[in-house]
């Protein structure tokens, strides 16, 4: 199937088997989202959070979609793994416009859609030219934190920003084990238990509950 839909436009440390699963730890790694989505699920038909019910699909999406991708290791499932990427990246993005107050709320919805759409579209493109395109998810991350950044300064007192923190802290550690893996710095091929990506799919899952926390108490506070 590698040779057949092309290679990924990255090689994480994982040694790839011959098996059903190609990468064990960073596939099985991605349980992980699937908890947190099943908790955020679990929150939303206890409180009727729509918070928590955009945060149960989006993360569910997000560790399916990479779930195949290690599992099978080809360029086609690295597009869907960008999908799931972009839908819950973009749509905390449109959110956060609108919170700032750059977006009205009856266009988050096309913003969300367009975002996710049009960068995925555009991942083949930067695929020939031969630009890292993971750079589009850090761009999005980025808009995120900067955005949050500038409504913390303007947050009233029964807004907290603790559990964005703790998101931000670990989603820094996520970043730092993967960029370990990718560079070699940490790296044993042959263990399928433990790899720097696969921490990097644990630590940014528990960046995402705190994420989810974090627009939960906001959609509490009315924010």
């Amino acid at each position: 199937m590698r040779v057949a839909w092309g290679e990924p436009n990255v090689k994480w440390c994982e040694a790839t088997v011959c098996a059903w699963v190609n990468e064990p730890a960073n596939a099985w790694s991605n349980l992980a989202y699937v908890a947190v989505a099943l908790g955020c699920a679990w929150q939303w038909r206890r409180t009727g959070s729509r918070t928590m019910a955009r945060f149960a699909w989006t993360t569910l999406l997000v560790g399916a979609f990479s779930f195949v991708f290690h599992a099978t290791n080809n360029f086609a499932t690295q597009l869907l793994d960008f999908v799931g990427m972009y839908v819950l990246a973009f749509l905390l993005v449109a959110l956060n416009l609108h919170r700032v107050g750059w977006l009205p709320r009856e266009r988050v919805g096309a913003v969300h859609t367009g975002l996710t759409v049009g960068c995925t579209l555009l991942v083949p493109v930067l695929r020939l030219a031969g630009f890292p395109y993971q750079l589009v998810v850090l761009g999005a991350v980025l808009v995120i934190v900067g955005t949050e950044l500038h409504l913390s300064r303007r947050a009233a007192p029964r807004e907290s920003y603790r559990d964005f923190w703790l998101a931000v802290g670990l989603m820094a550690a996520a970043a730092a084990c993967s960029v370990a893996d990718v560079t070699r710095v940490w790296c044993d091929p042959d263990n399928h238990w433990l790899q720097g990506h696969a921490a990097w799919h644990g630590l940014s899952a528990l960046a995402l509950l705190f994420t989810a926390r974090h627009h939960a108490g906001l959609e509490e506070a009315g924010a």
